[in-house]
Order: C-alpha cells, then structure tokens, then sequence
C-alpha cells in the first residue's frame, strides 16, 4: 500500500493492464485495438469528497478496493518511494464500479 492522499475529489487508482482480450467467436484482439475502451483500475486511496456551503462533508461514491472504468486520458500517473506506479483521476471521470449484484 502507499501512503499518498488524494485530496477533495480525486482518487488514487492503480490500473489494471489489459495486454489481450478475445472476442466471443474467440479472436484475440491486441492493446492496440483496445485504445478506444475504458480502462479498469483498483481503488487505492480516495479523496474526503466536497463540502457544502453549510461545510457538510459529501464522501464520495467509490471506496478504497473497489474496481472502477475510466477514459485513460484523465489519469495523472506518480510513482510512490517504493516505484509503484498509481493515477489520480477525478471521480466524476469515473464512468462505473463493479458491483457484487
């Protein structure tokens, strides 16, 4: 684990690396034909989430260990003190979680 925060509404994700995928009649499409898909990343860390003019606190609406879709062109990449390579993303960059339902 690494010790970075996000703050406000950022998240910390450490994306999932899709080197293949195969296609239900079983192709094997290449990651260069997967550029125009969303990524998939584990939630690492997340933000405190916005405050309200009243200074209520709005957490956000993805945890830590959740799995979640993303455009890789909103991601920011750092490496921590131990060369793990994580992105901050925006939560509302988010498209959707997986769920267990």
């Amino acid at each position: 684990m690494t010790n970075i925060k996000p703050l406000g509404t950022l998240v910390l994700v450490e994306k999932i690396e899709e080197t293949e995928k195969k296609t239900a009649s079983g192709l094997v499409l290449t990651a260069a034909s997967l550029d125009r898909e969303l990524s998939r990343g584990k939630v690492i860390a997340v933000g405190d989430g916005t405050r309200d003019i009243y200074g209520n606190v709005h957490p956000l609406l993805v945890e830590v260990g959740d799995l979640v879709y993303f455009n890789d062109g909103n991601l920011t990449e750092i490496t921590d003190d131990n060369d793990n390579k994580y992105h901050f993303l925006s939560s509302t960059n988010i498209f959707g979680k997986v769920t267990n339902a």
